[in-house]
């Protein structure tokens, strides 16, 4: 039977971790003391999240936080989080507009509208239209990165880099980014990644999203946060959460955005 999974509230987080742990089982020899390790499950997804009572959120943050750990009902549910930047935010939220581009829906009285050129679908977008091809760096996989502002650093090692295969993908696959990329002169980076693309993007240069996110599925670990309100000053929620697998629990049902009337 599928669990739910509550999406994150509109609360303000004034501190956050977003990690990642891989298990592993180790032992030593007897008779030499050498060490034997290997891998004992799969890497997980682990993040804190310090919600501010009063900060954003219309001064909500403690009612959201109350509601919310009702619905997950004492850990029984998850949440699905998304992650924030790893590096100074302030950094990403600057770099934003040049890094990325989202698809712009046109619509007239709630019926979507299409735009076509000479009988060809014509897309629109928002922010900088990236384009790359797959490409190999040092021995790791890669993304050789155009349109980009020039001879600037463009990325930096642990953010998030987003492949789109075709203009119908509006959710793309998230890879990490695993050292410092450097446009040149014509505003092309080679962006080395973590772990290569699954997906199979071909020789055409396919759309992407530097400075992105990736999302999971969490549990609480340990008890839900509790606080004390105090009468003159901000109070806050410290959450603790390790990634659950839809394989381990059934599957999940997904319930996004609980807060929003309806």
């Amino acid at each position: 039977m599928a669990v739910n999974v509550y999406g994150w509230p509109p609360v303000k987080a004034v501190g956050h971790e977003w990690d990642y742990v891989s298990p592993i089982s180790e032992s030593f020899s007897a008779l030499t003391g050498k060490r034997y390790a290997s891998g004992n499950g799969p890497e997980r997804r682990v993040a804190q999240i310090v919600v501010s009572a009063l900060a954003g959120a219309g001064r909500m943050g403690a009612g959201y936080v109350l509601v919310l750990k009702r619905l997950l009902d004492g850990g029984s549910n998850y949440v699905r989080l998304t992650s924030t930047p790893i590096n100074w935010y302030l950094d990403a939220l600057d770099e934003q507009a040049t890094r990325a581009s989202v698809p712009l829906m046109w619509s007239s009285g709630g019926v979507p509208l299409l735009w076509t050129s000479g009988g060809v679908d014509l897309l629109w977008y928002t922010g900088t239209i990236l384009t790359a091809v797959v490409a190999t760096s040092g021995g790791f996989p890669a993304l050789t990165v155009s349109a980009l502002p020039i001879n600037k650093l463009v990325a930096r090692p642990g953010e998030f880099i987003t492949a789109f295969q075709s203009a119908a993908d509006l959710i793309g696959e998230t890879v990490q980014v695993m050292a410092p990329a450097y446009s040149n002169g014509s505003g092309v980076a080679t962006v080395r990644l973590y772990s290569a693309l699954s997906g199979a993007y071909g020789a055409t240069p396919f759309r992407v999203n530097l400075g992105a996110a990736e999302t999971a599925v969490f549990r609480v670990i340990g008890a839900m946060p509790r606080a004390v309100q105090v009468v003159n000053a901000d109070w806050s929620y410290g959450w603790q959460f390790e990634e659950v697998f839809a394989d381990e629990v059934g599957g999940f049902t997904e319930i996004p955005a609980w807060w929003v009337a309806t």
